[in-house]
Formats: structure tokens, C-alpha cells, sequence
């Protein structure tokens, strides 16, 4: 899964992929994303690509009871093939920006260390994901063999080479994320302060000292 994330300098970090920016987007860093929060995501309109806010998490307009219903910040890559999540696919495709992004492993009974995860090649990396109006989810998979021992999910990342496929709705949206490479990433542990949303500082990415 993807629960937590980070993304440094969103507007420098994707002006190579993207021709404008929409709304009032500043270029701060965020070291804590969660779910909720409106962060920027690139979108494909028909005069180039853009960068613009949106909420991370979406809640399905069947959900019947809004208030019970976990929105959904992440979308298996398996449900893909479910009727709602079939038709956001095959029109309604983003790019989530993020320069790390956090997993936790379980250690003991009820215990969890944090680990942090960027790419060996990238300043950026690109997680799939679709949205429902103003509200997008990122699509998962089943874990690389590298991230296993920490998580047996993790974000799917697009290959630089493969923005315009991904983007392009013309192009079947499961084929394209079914041919995606794994990335190499490395991880590290990380200080416990990342399990407080409200901390959010640059000192969150920093490997543990042990």
C-alpha cells in the first residue's frame, strides 16, 4: 500500500513533464503527505500536460453510508478489472509526483519500524493513479522482491518512458501498467516521528542513527 509519502519542490521537480501549472500551487515542500490532503497531481488535458491540486482519497459517489465508508486512498491494480474502478481507468489517468514515500514492517506483535524509499535514479518518481472529480487514489501492486521483507504492497511507479503511454486513454490503461518495469529503489529506516502526521519537517527523511 501507500499511506504516507513526501514531495520536495513540485513545481521545479516536474517541469520537465509538464507545460503548465493550474491554481494556486506553491513550491513547498512536503515531507508528510497523507490522506486528505490536496496535493499536486499531473493530469493530460488536450494542449499538454499539467500540474494542479487535487485530494488525495476518493470517495465513490455509491458508497452508501458516507460516513462509514474508508475513502480510498489506494487502488489495487487487481480491481482494476471492477466495473467503477475499469471506467476511471479508461478515462480518468494522473501521475502522482513524490520524491519518497514510507512503508512500515512489522517487527514484533503490534510494533512497526518506518522505512523510506526513493528512487537509486530519479529526483522524482511517478505513481499511477486515477481520480473521480476533484479526489484521486494511487494503484498499487503486489510488492517487488527487493521491498517483500518490509511490505507486500507498494506504489506503482511509471518509467519515465511510459508518461504518454499511461496518459494516453486511447491506450488500454491495465496493458500499459502490466508492462511497467520495477524501478530501482533503495530504503532506509527512519525516525518514528513519521507516524505523526502533524510532524513535517526534512529531518523525516533522514536514515536512522542507530
Amino acid at each position: 500500500m501507500c499511506g504516507r509519502y513526501a514531495l520536495e519542490n513540485p513545481i521545479k521537480n516536474t517541469s520537465d513533464i509538464v507545460k503548465s501549472v493550474i491554481g494556486e500551487i506553491e513550491n513547498l515542500d512536503n515531507y508528510n503527505i497523507s490522506p486528505g490532503q490536496r496535493v499536486p497531481v499531473v493530469k493530460k488535458y488536450s494542449n499538454g500536460r499539467a500540474l494542479e491540486n487535487m485530494t488525495w482519497s476518493i470517495l465513490p459517489s455509491w458508497a452508501k453510508d458516507k460516513d462509514g465508508f474508508r475513502p480510498l486512498h489506494n487502488t489495487r491494480i487487481e480491481s482494476l478489472n471492477k466495473p467503477y474502478f475499469k471506467k476511471l481507468l479508461s478515462i480518468n489517468r494522473v501521475l502522482v509526483p513524490c520524491t519518497n514515500f514510507y512503508e512500515w514492517q512489522k517487527f514484533e506483535e503490534n510494533k512497526k519500524k518506518p522505512f523510506c524509499f526513493k528512487s537509486k535514479n530519479e529526483a522524482v518518481m511517478l505513481f499511477a493513479g486515477i481520480f473521480d472529480g476533484n479526489q484521486f487514489s494511487i494503484i498499487t501492486k503486489e510488492s517487488s522482491e527487493q521491498l517483500k521483507k518490509i511490505h507486500n504492497r507498494q506504489p506503482m511507479i511509471i518509467n519515465k518512458s511510459k508518461i504518454n503511454d499511461y496518459l494516453n486513454i486511447k491506450n488500454n490503461g491495465l496493458d500499459v501498467l502490466e508492462s511497467i518495469k520495477d524501478p530501482g529503489l533503495e530504503y532506509f529506516e527512519i525516525s518514528d516521528k513519521i507516524n505523526n502526521p502533524k510532524n513535517n519537517s526534512k529531518d523525516l527523511i533522514i536514515p536512522l542513527q542507530k
